[in-house]
């Protein structure tokens, strides 16, 4: 049985495991081209320069690994120790090359470890649900240059993206998603309960909440693709707490979106959902076996066609991007 402990970092791998982040990362959408430009034309819209990035929460280091082809020099960091040496391994040569380089740091705590006005990017993928989001933009917001580009962003459940499909797959999925997580979930202390809620609101609001003040940033744009599913990878059945979305969306703000079936499209097999669905936390126990959840992927199976069928999967998606003033 998984195991509940009462903190609020659920997002942790407490030993190096080079198959769970090879499977983490085939089970994972591509950051694809398209959309990294996206943020480098945001960044160069707003005269940012190119000399330093950081890659907050970086895991196995497949942002700052990018990020290296286009800024001089990156700092990769990470709260959790095991992330970072998965990081090392995986970025070896352009950690030797010096073009990364990492560090052991929450990123509520990155202006206490950097200078003022020492970055020109940073970028926060996956993680701002598991975070406190003033302190985390605060502290963002003082390593920044002028002009320095802040790009968020937070994809959520896989969605079947073929209509045939979809109506009887997607129930199928979000009920084994709801069962897995309730295991961890539901019954913890209340820096557990704290955490869950704090990330369940954020993913439920399409991280709305996240107030990005007019008087340190300008030009903020909120795009959302496949924003009419829900982000959360869970239900509220999964949950012991009230789900309260909320936003902070300011009146000069843009937002633009977009339904994409296509976006960073990955094709499955059941096997592939299955990955996805055991690997999705770190602390999910591998060999935690459910009747009822293998039955309802057995149902899965038949629903996506049958014996070696492969379906196409989308996400939703949030981009947040603001240049600080």
């Amino acid at each position: 049985m998984t195991s509940i402990s009462d903190t609020s970092n659920f997002f942790k791998r407490a030993d190096y495991n080079e198959d769970y982040w090879n499977n983490y990362l085939a089970a994972r959408p591509d950051y694809d081209q398209p959309f990294y430009q996206t943020i480098y034309d945001y960044h160069r819209s707003h005269k940012g320069l190119t000399e330093t990035a950081h890659d907050v929460a970086t895991g196995p280091g497949q942002v700052a690994a990018e990020l290296s082809s286009h800024f001089n020099h990156v700092v990769a960091s990470d709260v959790n120790p095991t992330h970072l040496a998965v990081a090392e391994h995986r970025l070896g040569s352009i950690i030797s090359s010096q073009k990364v380089s990492l560090l052991q740091c929450s990123a509520e705590e990155i202006a206490d470890k950097y200078p003022p006005c020492s970055a020109d990017l940073i970028a926060a993928a996956e993680c701002l649900p598991l975070m406190d989001a003033n302190k985390v933009i605060q502290s963002f917001s003082t390593v920044l240059k002028p002009n320095g580009t802040l790009a968020i962003w937070f994809y959520g459940r896989p969605i079947f993206a073929e209509p045939k499909y979809a109506d009887k797959c997607q129930p199928l999925l979000e009920s084994i998603l709801d069962l897995s997580f309730a295991k961890v979930i539901k019954g913890g202390g209340p820096q557990h309960k704290a955490g869950w809620k704090r990330a369940t609101d954020r993913m439920t609001s399409f991280l709305d909440d996240v107030e990005l003040k007019s008087d340190v940033w300008h030009d903020v744009e909120r795009r959302k693709w496949n924003s009419k599913h829900a982000m959360p990878f869970y239900g509220p059945e999964a949950c012991d707490f009230e789900i309260s979305p909320s936003s902070a969306i300011g009146s000069e703000e843009k937002v633009v979106e977009k339904d994409e079936a296509g976006f960073w499209q990955r094709r499955w097999d059941l096997a592939g959902v299955k990955r996805f669905v055991s690997v999705n936390l770190p602390t999910f126990d591998e060999n935690d076996r459910n009747e009822q959840v293998e039955g309802k992927y057995e149902k899965l199976g038949q629903a996506m066609g049958g014996n070696g069928a492969v379906r196409r999967i989308t996400w939703p998606v949030v981009l947040i991007l603001a240049s600080k003033k």
